[in-house]
């Protein structure tokens, strides 16, 4: 399997000390401790930070191809806050991920031939980025399009909504985001169901993922809306734990193609992660039986 991630790379602040980050680069992390080839497509500054992540992608097997250096903008960082196992995020903005260039290697990936596309709401905050983001789905194919929301404070509006749905194949939410995209979308809060049948028939979205943390996450295929059950831990902190769930449910659907078990898996690595300091921990050998289905 070939994966293609696009966005943010960052660095979480947490407690004063940086942490390597941003959803689609845990993601890319994630999808390579799985398994699978994975790129991401993304920029940092001409900074230590920067430099910093670069070496850092490399040491999570994640290929680095298609990070872009920029000599204007710094590196991304965010001040994440911890309150019982959650965060709260504080994100600077007019950092180098907000300006992905259309790049000739950008413009050229078709000889690779990825298999799963990923991206989110963030790095759309900006016009440079954004139109990138689109020329790219607009000019490949991908088997699979993933859109995880990830909504965050004045990174997200109807706009970038309503496009990223027009483009995705599965859909992943969770359940605190539901309703504020329900609003946004359809003018109205709906149920998880009536969501779930309302964005399939207006977009070609086969699958929506709704997690909930300990609770699991509810899946929808082929017109039904299922819920398969979540794992309980100590947390230690959920940074990373939604994209590890993001990445796993991805690398067993395209195994399998089968939602509900894949969505089985992804809610134990989700729960592994969230059981441990930082977004990207190493697996432990029973996650790594677990991947390989033993």
């Amino acid at each position: 399997m070939r994966s293609l991630a696009f966005g943010e790379i960052l660095w979480d602040i947490i407690n004063g000390e940086p942490h390597l980050g941003g959803a689609p680069l845990n993601f890319a992390a994630h999808i390579a401790q799985c398994g699978a080839q994975s790129y991401i497509i993304s920029r940092v500054g001409n900074d230590n930070l920067g430099k910093s992540a670069i070496a850092r992608v490399k040491e999570n097997r994640v290929n680095t191809d298609f990070i872009q250096v920029d000599e204007k903008h710094e590196t991304g960082t965010v001040k994440v806050s911890v309150t019982d196992g959650q965060p709260d995020y504080t994100i600077r903005e007019n950092v180098a991920y907000d300006y992905i260039e259309y790049s000739t290697e950008v413009s050229d990936l078709s000889k690779l031939d990825f298999d799963l596309f990923y991206f989110g709401s963030l790095a759309q905050r900006h016009k440079t980025s954004a139109y990138t983001l689109n020329a790219i789905l607009n000019n490949n194919n991908f088997n699979d399009i993933f859109y995880d929301v990830n909504i965050r404070k004045d990174g997200f509006n109807g706009i970038i909504l309503n496009d990223s749905l027009g483009y995705a194949t599965i859909l992943k939410l969770n359940v605190s985001e539901l309703p504020v995209m329900s609003n946004l979308v359809f003018d109205e809060t709906l149920s998880n169901e009536e969501f779930c049948n309302r964005i399939t028939e207006r977009y070609t979205i086969r699958i929506i993922i709704i997690t909930a943390a300990e609770d699991g996450c509810y899946i929808y295929t082929n017109k039904h809306l299922s819920h398969v059950s979540g794992i309980k831990v100590d947390v230690a902190d959920a940074v990373g734990a939604g994209d590890a769930f993001s990445a796993a449910f991805m690398f067993q659907y395209a195994k399998t193609k089968n939602a509900i078990k894949a969505a089985s898996v992804a809610n134990k690595i989700g729960a592994y992660v969230a059981s441990k300091k930082g977004a990207i921990p190493t697996y432990s050998d029973e996650i790594k039986k677990l991947l390989k289905g033993r």
